[in-house]
C-alpha cells in the first residue's frame, strides 16, 4: 500500500503564514523544504484531487510510491480535509516559522485526530523547525 504524506507550514502559534512571508518562500524553494520530499515523491496531490479515485489508487500501489500534498495557503486546506476526512495520512511532515501571526487561518485545527509517533526534528540556521510525525500503528 502506498504512503501519503503532507508537508505543513505553519506559524508558532498554528496559523497558515502569509503568502509574502520570506521563511514561507525559503520552504517552498529551498532544497531543505518542499523540494525535499517532492524528490523523494512518486506523486503530488493538488487540491480538487479526487479523493475516491485515491483511495482506491493507494491499495493498488505498493509500499514504495509516496503521495505528497503541500498544506500552505487556504486552497490547500481543503486537499487537507479531504485527506483527513478519509483517514488516509501516514505521515506528516510539519515545518514551524519562528514567527507568530496573531490571527488568520488556523491550520492545525485541521489536522486528523490520530495518534502520532514523532519520527525527527530537525532545526534550521534560519530557525525554521522541522518536525515529521508518522501515523502510529496503536
Amino acid at each position: 500500500m502506498a504512503t501519503i504524506q503532507i508537508i505543513m507550514v505553519v506559524t508558532l502559534d498554528g496559523f497558515l503564514p502569509d503568502k509574502d512571508e520570506e521563511l514561507l518562500q525559503w520552504v517552498r524553494t529551498d532544497r531543505q523544504g518542499f523540494s525535499f520530499w517532492h524528490e523523494r515523491s512518486t506523486f503530488t496531490l493538488f487540491p480538487g484531487y479526487p479523493m475516491l479515485d485515491l483511495i482506491c489508487e493507494k491499495d493498488e500501489k505498493d509500499s514504495s510510491f509516496i503521495y505528497t500534498a503541500e498544506i500552505f495557503d487556504r486552497e490547500s486546506l481543503g486537499l487537507l480535509h479531504g485527506l483527513t476526512i478519509y483517514h488516509l495520512i501516514d505521515e506528516i511532515i510539519i515545518y514551524i516559522l519562528p514567527l507568530t501571526a496573531g490571527n488568520g487561518t488556523d491550520c492545525l485545527q485541521q489536522l486528523p485526530v490520530d495518534r502520532w509517533k514523532l519520527h525527527r526534528a530537525t532545526i534550521f540556521k534560519n530557525g525554521i523547525t522541522r518536525i515529521i510525525y508518522h501515523k502510529s500503528s496503536r
